[in-house]
């Protein structure tokens, strides 16, 4: 393990960290750095090293569990079309580690979130670049159709107000319903991380970031709803997280809000 702030690494996984800022207002001053293996390779686990710092560059002694967790860190490729959610293991003393699979080559948005020292949410956004082959990026295209099949799940979105009336700066619910694909039959969802699911929201530049929970209330059963709203119109991918049989299923949707 090295310190990339102090030895940049020159090859292996990771080639380089960029610490670009992105226009986050929810960092409240903090920073987590990231350090990776020398040993990693593409296409396996990567073991990253992550130290949570204060707005002073103090390390963060205590954390607050937010949906089970003290950490959730989501990992996107720049063209939206790899996603992961991992949860980093507590090591002390605002050092955390987890194992992150990087598929190919390329530009990597870590988003990390956590409560640190009795404040609220608190989120860090941070891109890194994957050394190794870069696939041709894909086009994020509205979908024409709300309806996927996700492991042997077919799933609908259904939106209020209906999808073409979504504006950016009002309240959209967004309802995923699953079945089982091959019987047409309703399941029975189990609770993910203290919920009955978990929605991530990217635009198509990753700059506008939401992460919202399911409304309990409103989700039963095989239906589960959020409510959010939009900052900006423009395009959008969704990834509804969902756990059924033990197993977390990810449903990506791609929408276009209006201004």
């Amino acid at each position: 393990m090295r310190n990339v702030e102090i030895q940049p690494p020159s090859r292996g996984l990771l080639h380089y960290l960029q610490q670009d800022r992105m226009a986050n207002v929810s960092d409240r001053g903090y920073k987590v750095t990231i350090a990776a293996g020398q040993e990693a390779e593409l296409g396996r686990e990567a073991e990253l090293d992550l130290q949570v710092l204060d707005p002073s560059g103090v390390q963060v002694e205590r954390f607050t569990e937010d949906m089970t967790k003290l950490m959730h860190m989501i990992v996107v490729s720049a063209d939206l079309s790899s996603f992961d959610h991992v949860h980093p293991e507590h090591e002390g003393k605002g050092s955390f580690k987890t194992k992150v699979r990087f598929p190919h080559g390329g530009r990597f948005l870590l988003i990390s979130e956590f409560m640190p020292n009795d404040e609220g949410l608190t989120v860090v956004k941070q891109w890194v670049t994957v050394d190794g082959a870069e696939p041709e990026p894909e086009r994020l295209e509205p979908g024409k159709s709300m309806v996927t099949t996700v492991d042997g799940m077919k799933v609908t979105l259904s939106l209020m107000p209906e999808l073409s009336e979504v504006k950016a700066g009002e309240m959209a619910m967004l309802g995923f319903v699953l079945r089982d694909a091959a019987t047409g039959k309703a399941i029975k969802l189990e609770p993910y991380l203290g919920t009955s699911g978990h929605c991530v929201i990217l635009d198509e530049n990753a700059m506008q970031y939401l992460h919202v929970h399911a409304a309990t209330e409103m989700s039963t059963g095989s239906s589960v709803m959020f409510h959010t709203t939009f900052p900006k119109p423009g395009v959008y991918k969704l990834w509804g997280q969902f756990q059924f049989k033990g197993k977390v299923l990810v449903v990506p949707f791609v929408i276009e809000v209006k201004g």
